[in-house]
């Protein structure tokens, strides 16, 4: 009996990627690297470019073949790791939570700007798959890995990012129009410039997240902002275990109090807010449009916003007034042609200075506003 054949990393990820597209998985190089790098332990996706002449051993094979049954059959990546990589930080990911999504980041960093105002950014660099720990300075063999990488690139490999581990952003759509329904967009985000920590001098400022869920934005910012103080609220019980977890996790569980409600049900008397977010539910029910990473796999209370999405932001929006400092500010992510409506309950509520932020595709993916006048 023959031999099995030996493979090398970038041989046998060619040889996935090619496999994956087959299966009309999205991202099907990246996936095949990032599952490969879970395989080998290792830190960051160039390094296989750094080790590419090793050889694969017949149990790595033979773990690395499950994954790629599994990911074939369309299960996220970030739920066949159980993780996923998010401002930096790794969150544990559960079928209770909403996968983490890279438009999310937006969010999160335009409340890091109210926060952080003069907050500096660190150096772009090719971001951790383990944990959220600083990279050390590159050397002589990171340089050599990075130009592996861009010799790949020049034979028409995908490289991107691994904060798009799930995101339907290679394969083409069924239709020609705007995915407003689809959580993770179809554009890529490039390499992201993260905040640096804020110093940890001044005032407490106060924070409420509004449907933590895996407690990916309520962490981030009390991670990106030592001053923070945050409040996260979630109506399911096994989410916030989540939460708590990825909280404790990221070192921040003593700034981060997680409440059990829903939306402001959970907020006392007497409480205000410099900071209030939400990624609330924004998909339509009945849509037959979503990725079956999405539909399959996301608790569609984390989903579904009503008929037309809208509906968690009629019941945020009005109320948030009455929990809002008087130079307070709101941001909401939205979806890809929700950004107008929502920005008019804003503008009917009072809310000054209402802005859209788009994402890295061009997209408004964000509402916010001040506080409206007393």
């Amino acid at each position: 009996m023959a031999d099995e054949k030996t493979w090398q990393p970038l041989e046998l990820i060619k040889v996935t990627a090619d496999y994956l597209t087959t299966k009309s998985v999205p991202s099907p190089r990246l996936d095949a690297e990032v599952l490969m790098c879970h395989v080998l332990g290792l830190p960051r996706r160039v390094d296989l470019y750094a080790g590419f002449e090793r050889e694969i051993s017949g149990k790595e094979l033979a773990s690395y073949r499950e994954l790629i049954r599994r990911r074939a059959a369309r299960e996220p990546v970030s739920r066949i790791l159980g993780k996923r990589e998010f401002m930096g930080i790794a969150f544990a990911v559960t079928p209770d939570v909403l996968s983490p999504r890279p438009e999310t980041e937006l969010l999160v960093e335009a409340a890091l700007e109210k926060m952080n105002p003069k907050k500096a950014t660190l150096p772009e660099d090719d971001e951790p798959l383990q944990d959220g720990a600083g990279e050390a300075e590159p050397s002589a063999d990171d340089a050599m890995a990075e130009e592996l990488a861009r010799m790949l690139d020049s034979y028409g490999e995908d490289v991107e990012d691994e904060a798009d581990l799930d995101k339907p952003a290679v394969m083409p759509l069924p239709k020609a129009r705007p995915q407003p329904q689809r959580r993770g967009g179809p554009h890529p985000r490039p390499n992201a410039k993260k905040p640096a920590h804020a110093q940890a001098g001044g005032p407490a400022l106060r924070v409420l997240d509004l449907g933590t869920g895996s407690g990916c934005i309520a962490v981030s910012l009390a991670a990106h902002c030592p001053r923070a103080r945050v409040v996260a609220v979630d109506a399911s019980p096994k989410a916030l275990a989540v939460a708590k977890k990825n909280a404790a996790n990221a070192k921040v569980a003593e700034r981060v109090d997680f409440r059990q409600g829903d939306w402001y049900a959970a907020c006392r008397d007497g409480e205000v807010y410099d900071i209030i977010v939400s990624n609330p539910p924004y998909l339509v029910e009945g849509d037959d449009d979503i990725w079956p990473e999405v539909s399959a796999y996301d608790p569609p209370a984390a989903l579904y916003g009503g008929h037309d999405g809208l509906d968690p932001y009629r019941r945020i929006v009005p109320d948030t007034p009455l929990w809002l400092a008087p130079e307070g500010w709101l941001f909401l992510e939205v979806g890809a042609t929700q950004a107008g409506k929502v920005a008019d309950l804003l503008r009917r509520r009072g809310f000054r200075e209402v802005r859209l932020v788009k994402d890295y595709g061009g997209v408004e993916r964000v509402v916010m506003g001040m506080a409206p006048e007393l």
